[in-house]
């Protein structure tokens, strides 16, 4: 977590980074099938988001 991050969080300590919102997202999940689709929007959501990404990935 960078310096800035770490500055943030302590102002605003009910902020929750990505990350902890999709572990917490996963950790909801009742079964392995439930998870999988669960891992799956997480993905999609990622794409949808950073098609540059995306793309770029795709070009390797």
């Amino acid at each position: 977590m960078s310096k800035f991050q770490q500055f943030l969080k302590a102002l605003i300590p009910s902020i929750e980074s990505e990350a902890e919102r999709n572990e917490a997202y996963l950790a909801e999940a009742v079964d392995l099938y439930d998870l999988e689709r669960r891992m799956e929007v997480i993905e999609r959501q990622g794409r949808e988001t950073h098609p540059a990404v995306t793309f770029a990935q795709g070009l390797r």
